[in-house]
C-alpha cells in the first residue's frame, strides 16, 4: 500500500503517528541522544495509533448499526 493513500483513509492518525515517531527519533538523535526521547517519541506514536484503532472500531460500529436499523 502506498503510504500516500494511508493519509486518505480512516487509518490517518496512524500513518500520522509513524512519520512522529521517525522524525521524534531523528530529531532526538540529532541534537540530544537519549533513550528517554525515543522511549517518549514511541509511547506519543502508540498512543495515537490506538487512539484510531478505538475510532475505527466505534465507526464501523456505527455503521452497522445505522445500515441494519
Amino acid at each position: 500500500m502506498n503510504i500516500n493513500k494511508i493519509f486518505y483513509t480512516q487509518w490517518r492518525l496512524s500513518g500520522y503517528a509513524i512519520f512522529i515517531f521517525i522524525g521524534g527519533v531523528i530529531g532526538s538523535s540529532l541534537v540530544n541522544p537519549s533513550l528517554a526521547s525515543i522511549l517518549g517519541a514511541l509511547t506519543g506514536s502508540l498512543l495515537l495509533v490506538v487512539a484510531n484503532v478505538i475510532y475505527v472500531i466505534f465507526k464501523k460500529k456505527r455503521k452497522a448499526e445505522r445500515s441494519g436499523a
